[in-house]
């Protein structure tokens, strides 16, 4: 046994002290670090939300710049009224993603309780994105599941569960009365808001449709390649000489004002002189605005009667290509849903002066204010911010001062798109939503719409996949020069 006398034993008490030290400070460093990080970017935060935010009279005056940013944005935020605004901490993944680009599978689906009382969960598809990972298999729309990976889906588990979706998983799904696995592959997918237009004959009609899933310009490219086709797709509209629109936004949760407004002129038909909607802001944004625009429009916004090309700083780079514009329609009929939001909402309200637009399915979801979209543009400070924001700038009204949707539109023709299964083909006349817009029409005999023949649920509707990237659910403006520098 080997003995250490005291002056062995001091010096390792001494190496051990030295080493703590070392250690702590260390720790201490990476502490101090990270703290002013924090309170850099949360300057940045500050100085943006008490300029712009529209309730920014509203934001508590005492603040903790050293917390997480994420958690410093969420303090400040008037939750009364704001259940919108949104930050992540990397602009270029935000950017992907109010653009659809993901990783993902390419399927959409929506979340029931099994039965009332239950504590089971079911999936049902809704769409397959075309040239997704999942067109490739036999997904189909109205396809049920019951497990992800292996595991049932309860109302514990299945926010869990549905996050493994944006990897490879497999999907347990119920046909010939059994539970039959169906692997599923994930890749970045560019997802392309046109789903589906057609123009149908019909009880002496021309009768154009179009699935619209959220308001894009392009991928993020700036090549506005999406608007265009938009804009071509209406051309097809207007040539065919069509006399009736059902334009279907049951899954479209939002996106750039811009390009909204441009789908409104192609629906409507009205130009450059005709007001589309108004913005209100706080009092120093708004008199910001006015100055710097040096008008008394600084805060309309009109028809457009071109297709607005912008490169990456705003400038604009094309405005030559006129908009398709229908002629001649009094009325359009929408389809909504639960997820029918924020700039569906404003082609909405914005063309109800204009044109009798008839609702058809559910009450939208109820979203009246619009973000910009903020990141820090210098690209020396970038390197200690990557932080995007999204915060609640403005408040939408159309050209009658109205901006009362709050709590959604309710529909003139109420319709649950679940209540008549197995679900058909969108872009099947007979499908419930266009179904029941081609009988108001009187194209379409009431009898072509089916009851339910077999409920895929009776329970409550939990969420669906638009939920898994809430940021869609936004209306926003690219905001390219900020008023803070």
């Amino acid at each position: 046994m080997q003995i250490f006398n005291q002056k062995k034993l001091n010096e390792l008490l001494l190496l051990f002290i030295v080493l703590l030290a070392y250690s702590c400070a260390k720790d201490d460093n990476a502490a101090t670090e990270e703290i002013r990080k924090n309170q850099n970017v949360n300057g940045w935060i500050e100085s943006n939300m008490d300029l712009l935010y529209l309730w920014n009279t509203q934001m508590p005056e005492k603040r903790n710049l050293n917390l997480n940013p994420s958690d410093f944005f969420k303090s400040l935020l008037y939750t009364e009224e704001d259940h919108f605004s949104f930050i992540a901490e990397d602009f270029a993944e935000l950017t992907n993603l109010l653009n659809g680009v993901q990783m993902e599978a390419g399927y959409d689906f929506t979340l029931f309780l099994k039965e009332e009382g239950s504590r089971d969960v079911i999936g049902l598809v809704n769409y397959i994105k075309p040239h997704s990972p999942a067109s490739s298999t036999d997904l189909n729309r109205g396809d049920i599941f019951f497990t992800v990976n292996g595991k049932q889906l309860t109302v514990d588990n299945y926010q869990e569960l549905t996050d493994q979706m944006s990897a490879p998983h497999t999907l347990g799904i119920y046909r010939d009365g059994d539970i039959q696995p169906l692997s599923l592959t994930v890749d970045k997918y560019e997802e392309n808001p046109v789903f589906l237009d057609s123009i149908y004959a019909m009880g002496g009609k021309k009768i154009a449709y179009l699935i619209y899933n959220f308001f894009a310009s392009d991928n993020g490219d700036y090549s506005y390649s999406y608007v265009k086709e938009l804009n071509e797709i209406f051309g097809k509209f207007k040539q065919a000489n069509v006399n009736e629109l059902v334009l279907d936004l049951r899954y479209d949760t939002g996106g750039q004002t811009d390009v909204a407004t441009a789908l409104a002129g192609m629906i409507s038909g009205r130009n450059s002189s005709d007001l589309f909607y108004i913005n209100q802001y706080n009092s120093i944004v708004d008199t910001e605005l006015k100055e710097e625009l040096k008008n008394n429009d600084y805060n309309k916004t009109f028809f457009d009667d071109y297709l607005t090309v912008q490169d990456k700083d705003g400038n604009i780079v094309d405005q030559s290509v006129p908009l398709n514009k229908l002629t001649g329609l009094s009325r359009f009929y929408v389809l909504t849903s639960r997820r029918t939001a924020s700039a569906s909402e404003l082609i909405i309200n914005g063309l109800k002066p204009y044109m009798n637009v008839v609702l058809v399915g559910e009450t939208t979801y109820g979203k009246n204010v619009g973000m910009w979209f903020l990141y820090e543009t210098n690209l020396q400070k970038q390197k200690d911010n990557r932080w995007g924001m999204l915060p609640i700038v403005f408040k939408i009204y159309n050209s009658q001062n109205k901006s009362d949707y709050s709590n959604g539109f309710n529909p003139n023709i109420e319709v649950d798109e679940y209540d008549a299964y197995p679900l058909l083909p969108l872009g099947d006349t007979h499908e419930s939503l266009l179904g029941a817009a081609l009988v108001n029409m009187g194209v379409q005999p009431a009898s072509a719409l089916r009851s339910a023949e077999k409920r895929p649920e009776s329970g409550q509707l939990l969420m669906s996949s638009a939920d898994r990237t809430p940021v869609r659910k936004n209306m926003f403006i690219k905001r390219f020069q900020p008023l803070v520098q």
